[in-house]
């Protein structure tokens, strides 16, 4: 079974970053951080990702994301209020490399995020790219089920692998378990990332107690942990 993982989005307090020490990995958005924190984070002996958006374009900190205010923007995701980006576009391209330097600043490696929405051979490209520019760096893709085999290579250097995020749970529209053919899904899907010998972590999500016990049941049934949060993943501890 991998190490446990946290992924947390909050503000770097005193409370979540001890919180966030107890994990032997832990994903969050470094730029809000202090190099000071990340660095105790590290020496504690948590490996820190940062977020790294690479199919859409969002507002994170101090910087905006206008709707159609770049060039490389293609469409609004109502869900998140994200815009889905032309991954093949230059300027995004050149963009994401360096959000990419920001974020894996004082860090070990990259989550990355929003592989499904833009296309996928673009997308691909893009993953290359990071890769490439950061040869060092843990990268760990938040599901990308459909680009696995291709990403697979780019992945497993420094203890890469798979966050399978929605393991058993979901938020939207509402917290609930998945249904059967969303539990059998999952379980699918996790069978073709064991297949590709990635290493993988779970992410899941809750409101109450008895739901995050039965998700990380489930887990627990599949070999695998999964670390529960809310829907803005800011519990830097997990669910109780």
């Amino acid at each position: 079974m991998p190490s446990a993982l946290a992924v947390y989005y909050g503000p770097p307090t005193p409370a979540a970053v001890a919180a966030l020490g107890a994990w032997d990995m832990a994903v969050v958005q470094t730029t809000l951080y202090t190099p000071e924190q990340l660095l105790a984070l590290r020496k504690g002996g948590t490996r820190v990702l940062g977020y790294l958006s690479v199919g859409e374009d969002h507002a994170l900190g101090d910087r905006a994301c206008e709707p159609f205010g770049e060039p490389y923007h293609a469409a609004v995701n109502p869900a998140w209020g994200s815009v889905v980006v032309d991954a093949a576009h230059p300027q995004w391209a050149r963009t994401l490399l360096a959000r990419a330097a920001a974020s894996v600043a004082h860090a070990d490696g990259l989550l990355l995020d929003t592989l499904d929405s833009a296309e996928s051979g673009a997308t691909l490209a893009r993953v290359r790219d990071v890769r490439a520019a950061f040869p060092q760096a843990t990268l760990v893709a938040n599901r990308g089920f459909g680009l696995l085999r291709e990403l697979a290579p780019l992945l497993r250097p420094h203890g890469g692998g798979v966050l399978f995020e929605a393991l058993s749970t979901t938020h939207a529209p509402a917290y609930a378990a998945h249904d059967a053919g969303g539990l059998a899904y999952t379980a699918g899907q996790l069978a073709e990332v064991r297949r590709l010998e990635l290493p993988v972590w779970a992410l899941d999500y809750a409101d109450t107690p008895r739901l995050a016990a039965w998700a990380r049941a489930r887990a627990a049934t599949l070999g695998l942990g999964t670390f529960v949060t809310d829907r803005p993943l800011c519990r830097a501890g997990g669910f109780p």
